[in-house]
C-alpha cells in the first residue's frame, strides 16, 4: 500500500521530493498539535510513504529541525538602500517579521515540542534558529559605503535585533509590532552602533595625536 502512494502522484526524487516533504511537515506543524506531528500524518500530507521519510530523517526531532530550517531559510528579503542605517535596519526587520510571522506559534510551542520529542527546548531552539546577521549586514555595508560607519561591530550586536525579536515572540506569543521593531532599533541597536563608532574614532584621533606629538618632539621647531 505504501509503495503505491508515491506512484499515484507525479514521481518526485531527490531535492524536489525532500522539499515537498518538508513543506508538508511545516504545514503539519502550523496546523496541528505536537501530538499530531507524526511520520504517518506528514507522509499522508506529502502524498508519500513513511519509509521515504525514515530514509531521510531517523526521528521526529530531525524532521522538525529540517522543516523549520527550510521554512525560515526561504524568508528572503529585498535589499533596502534608504540612505540611512536606521531606515535600512527597520526595513529589514519589518520584512523578516512579515515573512516569518506564520512561524510565531511554532516558536511559541518549542517547549511543548521539546517535551514531546524528549529533547531540551534549548537544543531544539539552537538547531532550528537561522541567524538574521546576514540580513543586518546588508544595512551595515550600505552605511560603510556612505562613510557612516568605519569601525568593526561585534557579532553580538549584529545578532541582537533578531535574537531580541524572537525573545519577544516567545514571551508574548505574537508577531512583533512595528513599534517593537522601531524601539529595538532606536533604543538599543543604534545607540550601541554609535558607541562603538565613537570609541573607534576617539582611539584613531588619539593615535594620530600621539604620532604628531612624537614627530614634533623630533623637530627643532617643535612643529608636527
Amino acid at each position: 500500500m505504501e509503495a503505491s502512494i508515491e506512484s499515484k502522484q507525479t514521481r518526485r526524487r531527490g531535492k524536489a521530493l525532500e522539499a515537498a516533504i518538508l513543506e508538508a511537515a511545516w504545514e503539519q506543524l502550523s496546523a496541528c498539535s505536537a501530538e499530531e506531528f507524526t511520520f504517518d500524518n506528514v507522509a499522508a500530507r506529502a502524498h508519500t510513504s513513511k519509509s521515504v521519510l525514515y530514509r531521510r530523517w531517523p526521528n521526529r526531532t530531525e524532521l522538525f529541525v529540517a522543516a523549520v530550517r527550510q521554512h525560515r531559510g526561504r524568508a528572503s528579503i529585498e535589499r533596502p538602500n534608504t540612505g540611512t542605517l536606521r531606515d535600512d535596519v527597520i526595513s529589514i526587520l519589518l520584512q523578516l517579521n512579515r515573512k516569518q510571522s506564520d512561524a510565531v506559534m511554532v516558536l511559541a510551542k518549542f517547549g511543548v515540542y521539546a517535551d514531546w520529542f524528549g529533547v531540551s527546548a534549548h537544543e531544539l531552539y539552537e538547531r532550528t534558529m537561522i541567524s538574521d546577521r546576514p540580513s543586518i549586514i546588508v544595512a551595515i555595508d550600505n552605511a560603510r559605503a556612505r562613510g557612516d560607519i568605519t569601525c568593526e561591530l561585534p557579532e553580538s550586536l549584529l545578532r541582537m535585533p533578531g535574537e531580541l525579536g524572537r525573545a519577544i515572540i516567545l514571551r508574548d506569543m505574537r508577531p512583533l509590532s512595528e513599534a517593537d521593531i522601531i524601539a529595538t532599533v532606536d533604543e538599543l541597536f543604534l545607540p550601541l552602533v554609535h558607541y562603538y563608532e565613537h570609541r573607534a574614532r576617539a582611539a584613531a584621533d588619539k593615535e594620530c595625536s600621539d604620532e604628531c606629538a612624537g614627530r614634533s618632539g623630533e623637530r627643532p621647531d617643535g612643529i608636527c
